[in-house]
């Protein structure tokens, strides 16, 4: 990044207090012995309260931590400090029903009150319900039971509530800025008086975004349990969601109010299968877990407008996602590039960037999306999406005598990620480091042999070159060793020596390995919403080495 050569301090007072207050009420009846009820009624109360204060200061004569007090800084002396509050208030009931232990039902609802909107739309009411079959129980499957131990029949049906829209949503605000909100009323130019600005604008109407989950599954065991399979298949339906719709400029500052827009989908399927075994007469333990997973996301509708779109993912100037009615929230957008201009001859014939002179030897080929024989905003188009085709993981579980081993894989395919880095470090424009790419990959670099096999445009300040596009678009797809550990328990005849009850020591290595294509520092990004799949060089998954003691006396 950019170097910053003025130090500073910082210095972040935070303070927040939260009180619940459940009350519930438990009943348990059997009936004939083949009825069982269980009923739970209850009543909840939430309340936060936050605040903050934070000073800064810049340009300190020393960097001792001693000196470097809120005090010693010389220029830009700012505070600022907030606050915040917001309650909650539920009820709720359960009643579960079993019958002779193979038929099952369950019925939920809730209705919570959040503060966060406004009094005519602050309740929401949310039920749930599911229903189980134990078929293995059922006479007609009598035949089965050498083979198969249990199998489960299962669904499930419920709405949730979403009220995460920040405190204040309901109410147009207005905030003091000493330099925005500021006016010299009798005409001079050395004094102002503070005034106020639109800090948010509210909206009333908004109300709770709502989520109907639609659950079938399938459990089962077999071989005495040494084979078990469990598979369930979603569909989530999200109505109202809640979004902040984009303002005009000419309201100003003020922040957009949370809406509700549009309709959102999301369906797909969890796979788990698991095997034990013994063998070298039953010296040799062994468990093995996988688990497979997968999902659809589709916007259904937007504003009423089939041909809505939202540009989200912004930094530096620069979209990077963008979403639409019959799309997945988000997809990245922006232009495919089709190679490097080797002669000039080739980028003459070739569409022009609008009216700029950026067709020339070293830079990008952008494709011509809508024939119009020139490249504009409109051939952006969807180049990518971060959602993974499917997530899995792999665990296993062995051991032998007194030594276990355990193993744990986890990966993600089928997904993109745009390398943002890459920006800042594969181009000419930004201050700062450079990569080893931007040496020897760039088109005309005196180290590359051929300019026809350059990974990199030249090295100018060209902003066009580095316009979201399929250039910064890469395999996010990995497989990580999450952890591995190792240990060994002492055998009991060799403890009753030292009066010891058990020991065992271990050792264990966490994100031992990861196999990937991706150039960044790490394809496992804890990023979501309107920026998933954008990687700012988030810190990679730290390796960690650990040995310990079980020590029992």
């Amino acid at each position: 990044s950019e170097p910053n050569k003025v130090n500073g301090l910082t210095v972040n007072s935070n303070y927040s207090l939260q009180w619940n207050w459940t009350n519930t009420v438990n009943y348990n009846k059997t009936f004939n012995d083949i009825h069982r009820f269980n009923v739970v009624l209850g009543t909840e109360a939430i309340e936060n309260y936050y605040s903050s204060l934070n000073a800064s200061r810049s340009q300190y004569f020393s960097e001792d931590p001693d000196y470097m007090q809120l005090d010693s800084g010389e220029i830009n002396k700012d505070n600022s400090g907030s606050a915040s509050e917001w309650s909650l208030f539920s009820v709720f009931g359960r009643v579960n029903y079993d019958l002779m232990g193979k038929y099952f039902f369950e019925a939920t609802v809730r209705r919570d009150g959040s503060s966060r909107f406004s009094s005519a739309h602050r309740y929401g009411t949310f039920p749930a319900g599911s229903v189980g079959w134990e078929m293995s129980k059922e006479g007609f499957m009598a035949n089965t039971k050498n083979w198969l131990d249990v199998l489960k029949l299962r669904a499930g049906y419920g709405v949730s509530g979403n009220d995460q829209i920040g405190n204040y949503n309901s109410y147009t605000t207005y905030a003091s800025d000493k330099y925005k909100a500021s006016y010299a009323l009798d005409g001079s130019n050395s004094a102002a008086i503070t005034g106020f600005m639109p800090s948010a604008l509210g909206n009333e109407d908004v109300t709770w975004e709502t989520t109907k989950t639609l659950n079938v599954g399938v459990d089962a065991t077999f071989f005495k349990r040494k084979l078990n399979f469990s598979i369930d298949a979603w569909q989530r339906n999200t109505t109202d969601m809640l979004f902040q719709e984009p303002i005009p400029q000419v309201v100003g500052v003020a922040t957009a109010p949370y809406v509700n827009i549009g309709e959102m989908k999301n369906k797909g399927y969890d796979i788990e299968l698991g095997y034990n075994n013994t063998a070298l007469n039953d010296k040799l333990k062994y468990n093995i877990n996988a688990t497979l997973s997968h999902y659809k996301n589709e916007i259904l509708k937007l504003s009423g407008d089939p041909k809505r779109t939202v540009d989200a993912g912004s930094l530096r100037q620069m979209t990077y996602t963008r979403y639409a009615m019959g799309r997945a929230y988000p997809e990245f957008f922006g232009y495919i590039v089709d190679g490097i201009f080797q002669t000039q001859a080739e980028a003459d014939a070739w569409p022009q960037y609008g009216t700029t002179s950026y067709n020339a030897p070293g830079h990008f080929k952008f494709r011509d999306i809508n024939g119009d024989k020139k490249i504009t905003p409109d051939d952006r188009t969807f180049i990518g999406s971060p959602h993974p085709k499917f997530t899995g993981g792999l665990n296993i579980d062995l051991s032998y005598s007194n030594f276990d081993l355990n193993m744990f894989f986890y990966g993600s395919f089928g997904n993109k990620l745009v390398n943002y880095v890459s920006r800042w470090i594969d181009y000419g424009m930004f201050n700062g480091g450079l990569s080893k790419d931007a040496l020897y990959e760039s088109w005309g670099s005196p180290y590359l042999k051929n300019n026809a096999d350059a990974k990199l445009p030249k090295l100018d300040q060209n902003d066009i070159s580095q316009q979201p596009s399929t250039a910064f678009l890469q395999d996010g797809s990995f497989l990580k060793m999450k952890s591995l550990r190792l240990g060994y328990t002492v055998p009991k005849n060799v403890l009753q020596k030292i009066s010891v009850k058990n020991l065992r020591i271990y050792a264990q290595v966490s994100n031992l390995f990861t196999i990937t294509k991706y150039k960044g520092l790490d394809p496992e990004l804890n990023t979501s919403g309107s920026g998933m799949g954008l990687d700012q060089g988030a810190w990679p998954s730290a390796r960690q080495v650990m040995f310990g003691i079980n020590l029992g006396l």
